[in-house]
């Protein structure tokens, strides 16, 4: 807190008229005159009465607003605690911003970046993702780079990546692509396997910091995940995307960037790998594309479960049932699902069986509706449920979450 959003100014001491204490009650008010009379003052012994209710305590000097004697040193005390006051109050403001200060840039130093490595966004040198290795933007002098930053709990990055592998692949020898986990404490190798990047063409890299490794990531003014960064043969930054890219904008920068036309394959069209998503990033894509048709979640428990309470819009396919691989024909190997159950034991196996069977997009809901309800989720629809556990509105998720 500010020094400037607290007040020291002593209230109780001061009056709100802004004139100074007047000391007695018994003080007359305007005067400023002794008053008169013969009969309020001996004639002749010189001495004051005592207890006289007729003379004010404090003797009048002819000034009416001036306290005379004690009076004046007890409101110079009283203003001198109050600038005491003010200047402790700031003193212990500046202390704290300090501190404040500190701790904000604390991760803005080279302290936590090991000798050998940079951030610098116009000459980093970063750690390779496995191995003891460098990724240094200088070693790609001479070819236009693209940079993409990754983190194995970001969805968007997992929905983008199957584009950039094709464009990568397109425009082996024309363009280097370099992926950076960043903004993550979980497994970067995991997520460059799943879509081998480095199949394609990526030089892997992890960037650098502590706890969650963002220095690079943050020195481009980033927000969320996941963020593109463009630069041309001579190293020199041309354009920054930040959030995710469809494979057709990406191809659209690359030709503005680079003048390089893009011809490669309609990921869309292709296979991926069975991906997990925490609860956030599934109730993201049933946000998104939910409503097209384009994501469905799939229920596989049995039909009471899924009757008891199920995430809305999901289409109940029971595992255990003897016509679950009846069901599971009936359904377009086009569309992207999202499978859970309530634990999560028996979906990543139905999942991968999706995939054998030649299912394009299979997503697969980590540790089923308890993970999803454990993470303060919009709870299950049932629709049976007396009194209400009511339907689940995916667009609150957003407002929580706008950057997953």
């Amino acid at each position: 807190m500010s020094s400037s959003s607290r007040s020291a100014s002593g209230s109780g001491n001061k009056p709100s008229s802004g004139k100074r204490p007047s000391g007695s009650g018994n003080r007359p008010a305007s005067s400023g005159k002794r008053p008169s009379g013969s009969g309020n003052r001996p004639a002749s012994s010189g001495k004051r009465p005592s207890g006289s209710g007729n003379r004010p305590a404090t003797r009048p000097t002819g000034r009416g607003s001036r306290p005379s004697g004690r009076g004046t040193a007890i409101a110079d005390r009283q203003r001198a605690r109050q600038r005491w006051t003010v200047a402790a109050v700031a003193a212990v403001s500046v202390a704290i911003l300090a501190v404040v200060i500190g701790f904000a840039f604390k991760g803005a130093g080279d302290g936590d970046i090991p000798d050998g490595f940079s951030a610098d966004r116009e000459a980093f040198d970063l750690p390779a993702l496995t191995g003891d290795g460098h990724v240094r933007l200088a070693d790609h002098r001479g070819k236009p780079v693209i940079v993409n930053f990754f983190a194995s709990w970001c969805v968007y990055c997992n929905k983008e990546l199957p584009g950039f592998v094709e464009v990568a692949k397109a425009t082996t020898g024309q363009v280097d692509f370099i992926g950076v986990q960043a903004q993550d404490t979980g497994d970067g190798v995991e997520v460059a396997e799943r879509f081998d990047l480095a199949g394609a063409g990526f030089a892997l890299a992890k960037d650098l910091g502590m706890p969650s490794s963002s220095k690079l990531w943050s020195s481009y003014g980033s927000r969320g995940m996941p963020v593109t960064a463009f630069y041309d043969s001579d190293g020199k930054l041309v354009d920054f995307a930040g959030g995710m890219l469809t494979q057709e904008e990406l191809q659209t920068r690359i030709e503005k960037n680079f003048g390089i036309k893009v011809d490669a394959v309609d990921a869309e069209t292709l296979r991926t790998k069975v991906i997990p998503l925490i609860p956030q990033g599934a109730a993201e894509m049933l946000t998104n594309y939910g409503a097209d048709g384009s994501f469905v979640a799939i229920d596989i428990r049995t039909a009471a479960e899924y009757a008891a309470g199920h995430i809305e819009g999901a289409k109940n396919v029971d595992a255990s049932a003897a016509s679950f691989d009846a069901e599971l024909a009936k359904l377009s190997k086009d569309t992207s699902y999202i499978v859970y159950d309530q634990s999560g034991k028996t979906s990543a196996t139905i999942a991968q069986k999706m995939y054998d069977l030649g299912f394009k997009h299979v997503y697969v809901l980590t540790d089923g509706l308890d993970n999803w309800t454990g993470e303060g989720m919009p709870r299950p629809r049932c629709p049976a449920c007396r009194g209400g556990r009511t339907g689940l509105v995916l667009a609150a998720v957003r407002d929580r979450n706008p950057q997953v």
